[in-house]
């Protein structure tokens, strides 16, 4: 579901307000930030014209390089704040000055990040799409009407004039851009390359708020989520060369729980879905099933007394408690566990009283995947720790109306990100070079150009 790279881009996001007199700092940076045990490389670039300028980059998240707008630097000290995410950043300049010693502190978290001068080692992912590409692609922007969202993206499609099955990607849960980029990798990107070239049209955009796409993502639910896809299908579809007969969406996580609501909707000019680990399963048992799972890949067991915190957590968050009125209930349900009223746990805690958890929560899609009527291609990692395989794919498989055109795989060996995994624990997502799958890529294409 990746909900937990919501708050990881949230954390290294940081738009650095740099300013400093001395040039000590002038140059390239790089090192890493540990998170949830998650480390995430970090590059800082620096110059001085009179005054500072320079932007930081986290790799593994996006390929965007982030302005930095203030510093306060004194001797071999420098102060660095971004008051929108209430983060600031102090360090100190080695003695040789190749190395900066720092923490980066938001809110109660305080971690260490330790720079030193030079460039960070590049990222091997073998599947980046290398341009000049040998299809047409377009900047493209579309509105969502009912929320009076604008939405950006890029459509890409063959260069040959015809008529073309056509697809939109949806994303899974946390802010991501049009590649959905996330650990150095470009899913998207990668799935749009092939399908293009494999003679479709493939639309991918920015979630609200993110990239050039307006509107406020921190306020926006999985439903808010599904207006903006309906409004993508609605662009798509009045494309000269699309084959009107040919018309779906593909969506991994939350994106392929999107699909199969809207699918199950009867949403006009839908043609199919491909739901690639979508949930399948009320979200509050998911949920459950996804703590388990991955405390499992770190070799641990989740306790039967920590199966019940954790069910009465999700029955406060689904219930009509105000959000503050929610939080203070949790946080007393939480009152035996060591250090669960310190104010860092508390901030983890306040995830489950946000709009899109405490929406996210009440959904149950197995309603919606009664009613599908359109065909249906479903993919599941087996080594999957968010959306696990075997319950999702059997709820699936129970309640999916038969269609001899239905298609649902496991893909024993893949993880939530269709990459070949070696346990499929979250922590090893950036490091592993695969971006998507082949076989998967292939599988796809050839089930939607048979239809």
């Amino acid at each position: 579901m990746m909900k937990f790279t919501c708050y990881l881009l949230t954390l290294i996001s940081l738009g650095f307000s740099l300013h400093a007199c001395s040039q000590s700092f002038e140059g390239q940076w790089s090192g890493t930030l540990e998170v949830q045990g998650i480390k995430l490389p970090t590059v800082f670039e620096f110059t001085y014209n009179g005054q500072w300028e320079g932007t930081m980059q986290s790799p593994m998240q996006s390929k965007q390089k982030m302005p930095f707008t203030k510093i306060v630097a004194n001797g071999d000290s420098i102060h660095a704040e971004l008051s929108t995410f209430g983060i600031r950043y102090a360090g100190k300049l080695s003695a040789d000055k190749q190395a900066i010693t720092g923490k980066v502190k938001q809110g109660n978290m305080l971690a260490d990040l330790n720079l030193s001068k030079g460039a960070l080692k590049a990222l091997n992912r073998p599947q980046e799409v290398k341009e000049p590409v040998a299809y047409k692609q377009q900047e493209v922007s579309f509105e969502n009407a009912l929320d009076k969202v604008k939405l950006s993206g890029t459509l890409t499609m063959p260069s040959e004039p015809g008529n073309y099955p056509a697809v939109v990607l949806l994303s899974g849960s946390g802010p991501q851009d049009r590649n959905s980029s996330m650990f150095g990798h470009e899913p998207f990107k990668v799935i749009a390359d092939y399908l293009t070239k494999q003679g479709m049209m493939v639309l991918r955009y920015d979630d609200r708020g993110i990239g050039k796409s307006t509107g406020d993502f921190s306020k926006a639910t999985t439903t808010d989520f599904g207006k903006d896809a309906l409004a993508a299908l609605e662009f798509l579809r009045k494309q000269g060369s699309v084959n009107g007969n040919k018309v779906g969406f593909i969506g991994h996580s939350e994106g392929g729980l999107i699909a199969s609501i809207l699918a199950g909707q009867g949403v006009s000019g839908l043609n199919f879905i491909v739901d690639l680990a979508g949930p399948a399963l009320p979200m509050d048992s998911l949920m459950l099933l996804q703590n388990e799972a991955v405390m499992r890949a770190q070799g641990q067991e989740l306790s039967a007394k920590d199966r019940q915190l954790i069910k009465k957590n999700y029955a406060i968050a689904k219930g009509p408690l105000p959000a503050d009125k929610a939080f203070e209930a949790i946080r007393k349900n939480m009152s035996t566990v060591p250090g669960s009223q310190n104010a860092s746990f508390g901030d983890e805690l306040a995830v489950l009283v946000t709009p899109w958890y405490r929406h996210f929560l009440k959904i149950d899609p197995t309603p919606f995947i009664k009613k599908i009527k359109i065909p249906v291609f479903a993919a599941f990692g087996g080594k999957d720790v968010q959306v696990p395989a075997a319950a999702n794919m059997e709820s699936l498989s129970d309640h999916l109306p038969k269609n001899p055109k239905n298609n649902i795989n496991i893909y024993p060996n893949l993880n939530h990100l269709f990459q070949t995994a070696k346990t499929g624990s979250h922590l090893e997502y950036a490091d592993l070079e695969e971006s998507f799958n082949p076989q998967v890529m292939k599988d796809m294409a050839q089930w939607i150009l048979a239809l």
